[in-house]
């Protein structure tokens, strides 16, 4: 109940509220001084005392409760407004980052398919050719599916489609997925613990999750490797993308889930992508009951864990 009158009265204009809290007050006093001047009173010298000083009592005590509701509203809304400054800077770097990131695979794309469609082009450069074009696309496409999930997120347009199906086979697809696209002194690795295992759950978004953490891992681990899967813990399952690369530092292992923090992060590293793969993946689990966590030190690598609720599990 509280909680609902406080949300109705802030949602009244600010002007409102302040002129009707002088009413109140006002009208209080009006009510109820002259009865409280005659209680205390103890002769009619007294009462022509407190009489005469009420008036200034009621200036200086609506002048402080005027000063002290005003200073509350001031302070909020500067805060509201450094917060605000913060998400347009943020917004301006991601905006600069994914203008960065769309350019760079549509100009391969362009380029080399411009390259072979000439007469001389082998065979041997034309699949070298169609693999760069191949690579740039699912780039690009991942670029484009950050924004749609952000959107979507955003205006609360995801909804969650459990079905049962196959984690293995699930795990065995972002692997064939990823492998095409891993440096050569990366290893990618796919753990899984039990030969047939059946969920009911998700599958859409915990594929998505999936992409965006293993595509963060390789954009960060230049030697090592990547090993993503789960595990079961009694009955229930942890996922996991664990990764040797640069690791996070310790002060930013909150603040990389919030939207476009990563994008300012990345902007600095140029290290590729769009900056809300992690901000999707949070969303995503949070819009599943479930939660995401990291472990990292600064040049150790990176380990990602991720639960949500399963409804059933059929091993």
């Amino acid at each position: 109940m509280k909680l609902l009158i406080k949300k109705i009265f802030y949602k009244i204009p600010f002007e409102y509220r302040l002129s009707s809290i002088y009413l109140v007050i006002g009208v209080l006093w009006i009510l109820f001084s002259d009865q409280i001047a005659l209680i205390v009173a103890e002769d009619e010298e007294t009462l022509n005392q407190l009489q005469h000083y009420k008036g200034w009592f009621y200036v200086v005590v609506t002048a402080v409760c005027l000063f002290i509701f005003s200073k509350i509203h001031i302070r909020r809304l500067r805060k509201a407004k450094s917060v605000a400054k913060e998400n347009e800077k943020l917004k301006t770097a991601f905006i600069e980052n994914i203008s960065h990131e769309l350019r760079t695979p549509m100009n391969a794309i362009v380029g080399f398919t411009e390259i072979a469609q000439t007469e001389d082009t082998g065979s041997k450069e034309m699949k070298q050719y169609l693999s760069i074009i191949l690579q740039s696309s699912k780039q690009l496409l991942s670029i484009v599916n950050d924004v749609m999930d952000t959107s979507l997120l955003e205006s609360g347009n995801s909804f969650v489609h459990n079905e049962e199906f196959e984690l293995n086979e699930m795990i065995n697809g972002v692997h064939d997925y990823f492998s095409p696209l891993m440096k050569e002194d990366v290893l990618l690795k796919a753990r899984i613990e039990i030969p047939a295992l059946s969920i009911y759950t998700d599958r859409e978004k915990l594929t998505r999750v999936f992409h965006n953490l293993v595509n963060n891992a390789i954009k960060f681990t230049h030697k090592g490797q990547i090993e993503f899967g789960y595990e079961i813990e009694k009955e229930d399952i942890l996922f996991f993308v664990k990764d040797t690369g640069i690791g996070i530092r310790s002060e930013l292992h909150q603040s990389i889930f919030e939207r476009f923090k990563q994008a300012h992060i990345e902007l600095s590293n140029r290290s590729g992508g769009t900056g809300l793969g992690l901000s999707i993946c949070r969303e995503i689990l949070t819009l599943l009951g479930g939660k995401i966590w990291l472990e990292s030190e600064t040049g150790k690598g990176a380990n990602f864990y991720f639960s949500m609720p399963i409804e059933s599990i059929r091993a």
